[in-house]
């Protein structure tokens, strides 16, 4: 049994499969042996024995996910640099300033 859902932490990676439940009271779900003998619980839609299995998305993040991070790009990206006057405006300052003198 492999987890086929990228947003499981164990996502791509291949277990013994001990039992499973139909989810009569809660969602159903799957007992795999994880390492050392350690029994695991996964949810079964996250696993290739769920007949939704291929309806799980190639990225990792959500579309709101996606939303969000591309929205704190934005915020913060530093304002663009005005650029400083230059030509006749700025002779006419810097004479005024030079007569005075």
């Amino acid at each position: 049994m492999e987890v086929v859902d990228p947003a499981h932490p164990l996502f791509g990676q291949r277990f013994e499969l001990l039992s499973a439940t139909r989810g009569l009271s809660d969602a159903p779900h799957v007992f795999i042996r994880f390492r050392d003998g350690i029994t695991l619980r996964v949810p079964l839609r996250a696993t290739s024995l769920s007949p939704c299995a291929q309806e799980f998305p190639r990225a990792k993040l959500s579309l709101i996910a996606v939303q969000e991070l591309l929205a704190l790009v934005k915020e913060h990206q530093p304002c663009p640099r005005r650029q400083a006057k230059s030509g006749t405006d700025s002779r006419r300052k810097s004479d005024k300033r030079s007569s005075k003198n």
